[in-house]
């Protein structure tokens, strides 16, 4: 890169907080897998001063899609995309041309943004400042919608106002990369646990290629939805077939219990 004071790839230190790691324990904890356990922390960021070829070469070089733009306390205070840098080869040009290219645009209702981009040169100019982050705690499931409710491709993450890591659609499916045998193993402590599946159970779980077959009963009714979600929020798993029956039926259908244990 053209000028390591301002842009470098930094290890993001986490605050004191939980263990870094996953977080599919079972006692006491929901099964759930957070930001923190997938994120990257190796975050190749730039300071508002860097310069524009900077940062093409910062992009290019660690072959990514977008810079996070820091201040010199941490503060995220931006974001540069590819995006925001090829506006310059769509906008080049002085006078009459980039004038009619903004006419143009004004009379097909396009954003005019990208022009003001075009001419910038340093980071602060060209940087989006409006942008979606997540915290560490955050559940990935959380995060995988405001990726795609927000049509993001990656999303910065921070804690107490500054950036400490972030993550992208490709962590996202860390928690799928998992054999069946490590989440059948979950699934046989998960199942053994009475805090966290329904009473008087006799079911048993199975995997292939990350989809669980649950097979045999449970006291009520009721509580065979309450199982099958529970199983469904054990990472790696992609969906549950349900092969479970009830053993009775609810002593009062209209007032049957639907607490889950999951909950204290």
């Amino acid at each position: 890169m053209r000028n390591a004071s301002e842009s470098a790839t930094r290890r993001m230190e986490m605050p004191a907080t939980k263990e870094h790691g996953a977080t599919s324990e079972v006692a006491g904890t929901r099964y759930s897998v957070k930001v923190r356990d997938v994120m990257t922390t190796e975050v190749v960021t730039v300071g508002p001063k860097a310069a524009f070829g900077e940062m093409v070469d910062a992009l290019l070089e660690h072959d990514i899609s977008g810079l996070p733009v820091v201040d010199a306390q941490g503060a995220l205070v931006g974001i540069v995309t590819e995006a925001d840098l090829i506006a310059k080869e769509a906008y080049t040009g002085e006078g009459r041309r980039r004038h009619l290219g903004m006419l143009r645009d004004l009379l097909r209702g396009h954003d005019t943004s990208w022009v003001k981009k075009a001419a910038a040169r340093v980071a602060a100019d060209v940087m989006t400042t409006t942008v979606d982050t997540v915290p560490p705690d955050e559940d990935v499931t959380v995060a995988a919608r405001r990726m795609l409710d927000g049509r993001h491709k990656r999303l910065p993450v921070c804690a107490r106002g500054r950036l400490v890591g972030i993550v992208s659609r490709h962590d996202l499916l860390k928690p799928f990369h998992r054999s069946d045998a490590q989440i059948e193993a979950d699934l046989r402590d998960l199942l053994a646990e009475p805090l966290r599946v329904p009473e008087e159970h006799k079911a048993a779980a199975s995997v292939s290629q990350g989809v669980v077959t649950l097979r045999g009963t449970t006291r009520f009714p009721s509580d065979i939805g309450v199982l099958v979600a529970v199983v469904s929020r054990v990472p790696g798993v992609i969906a549950v077939d349900n092969c479970l029956r009830a053993r009775e039926q609810e002593a009062d259908p209209a007032t049957a219990s639907l607490h889950d244990p999951r909950d204290p």
